[in-house]
């Protein structure tokens, strides 16, 4: 039998668990090369941490119940108290502002903030760039740029799209105008994020698998490329779990491959980026969350094989825990505890759900962690991403709450700072 590459489908464990009919005579599963401990790595020299942030502590425009239907409306549940309490950022810049200083002595290094067309002098950056000025050692920003704002609004209009003169329809201009201004007064500035190794320019970018508007990814990141003379390092933000390099269009044999033509593979996706990581480590699988660290160390290990001969790279993504059943009580994706010197009992009074984790014997967030940087030391950049500073509906924050304090931060300091 062939051993599959998407290693995300746990193909393999279900063959082991049903016995597949083709497996030839004397097959023997290669459990080690799947299930095994992830190994304390270290820190010779900083790592990069970068986290996900949030200028909200909740859903103040829709403010529904995760489970109850979109009619039906109530306060948001959280995993962990703020310390802060709710909060708008663009209200109130002193939370902000509370939040660089944390990051700060949590050891990171940028904020990742969603930017979708509300100008390059928006308040919070104005205020960020401010701040920062006064304290250099505060985390930077990198701007995850979302086109979904310039999104034609008729079904099947694509932003490449042109006009019988073979000029790009005005969505497209409108979107290189803004793009252009952004990076000039936002993502050259010195409190925006440059790369360590050759100093270029750091952005994310998102929501580009819009295949009704973004027909070609290659096309269109070369369009935002040429109005900034190339001087850019662009993150694909895979959205989800975790995924393989051929989905976005990869093969082996010689880089790259157009669509296969059975609907999963986003042909010209590789081509696009220099870097990609994903946004979720949590799972739904029984035999991934029984070997959770393992088998996201071995997706990690396999995109960075492949990418690194390709001149790009595979950015681990980690999170701090995950727990979603507050607001989902009947959520199927594993949980993933938290840590207080020892493996913290999730018991929620909210909801009545009990659960005992004292098979845990090690902070999961160290673990996955330990993961991260075994795919940081291949890496020039050596980036880490965190997801999230404030997520507390899904439980992966590490801004401090009331029932950790600032546990989170010195875990980050630990792990990835010398």
């Amino acid at each position: 039998m062939k051993k599959t590459i998407y290693i995300v489908s746990a193909f393999i464990l279900a063959c082991l668990a049903f016995s597949c009919e083709d497996k030839p005579s004397g097959y023997e599963f290669p459990e080690e090369e799947y299930f095994y401990d992830i190994p304390e790595v270290s820190v010779t020299e900083n790592y990069v941490v970068g986290v996900s942030y949030d200028t909200k502590s909740r859903d103040t425009i829709y403010n529904v119940w995760w489970d109850a239907g979109a009619t039906t409306t109530g306060p948001l549940l959280y995993t962990g108290n703020p310390e802060l309490g709710e909060y708008d950022t663009k209200q109130d810049p002193d939370v902000m502002h509370q939040h660089l200083q944390w990051g700060k002595e949590a050891g990171i290094d940028f904020f990742i903030l969603s930017w979708g067309g509300h100008g390059y002098n928006d308040t919070i950056l104005a205020e960020w760039e401010k701040m920062w000025q006064a304290d250099q050692a505060l985390p930077k920003v990198v701007i995850r740029y979302d086109p979904g704002y310039r999104f034609p609004k008729a079904t099947g209009d694509s932003l490449m799209e042109k006009d019988i003169n073979g000029n790009y329809k005005p969505w497209m201009d409108s979107l290189r105008y803004d793009f252009d201004s952004l990076y000039q007064h936002v993502i050259l500035h010195d409190f925006a994020y440059k790369k360590r190794d050759d100093n270029k320019p750091v952005m994310v970018l998102t929501n580009f698998t819009n295949s009704g508007h973004i027909i070609s990814a290659y096309d269109f990141t070369n369009y935002l490329r040429s109005t900034v003379g190339n001087n850019i390092w662009i993150m694909g933000e895979l959205q989800g779990r975790l995924t393989s390099p051929e989905r976005w269009g990869y093969h082996a044999k010689n880089g790259y491959t157009g669509a296969v033509g059975d609907g999963y593979v986003n042909s010209d996706s590789i081509r696009s980026f220099d870097a990609f990581f994903i946004t979720d480590v949590s799972t739904d699988m029984y035999e991934r969350n029984m070997s959770l660290y393992s088998f996201t160390d071995y997706n990690y290990r396999y995109w960075s094989e492949r990418m690194l001969p390709l001149n790009k790279e595979y950015v681990p993504t980690i999170m701090p825990s995950f727990d979603n059943t507050v607001n989902d009580a009947n959520s199927g994706t594993y949980i993933i505890p938290r840590w207080n010197n020892q493996a913290y009992a999730v018991s929620s009074a909210k909801t009545g759900i009990n659960f005992n984790f004292s098979n845990v014997k090690k902070n999961p967030y160290q673990e996955f962690a330990n993961v991260a940087k075994r795919t940081a030391d291949k890496n020039p950049s050596r980036i880490v991403i965190v997801y999230s500073w404030n997520n507390f509906v899904n439980g992966t924050s590490l801004e401090p709450t009331t029932e950790y304090g600032r546990d989170y931060l010195n875990y980050t300091k630990q792990f990835f700072k010398k």
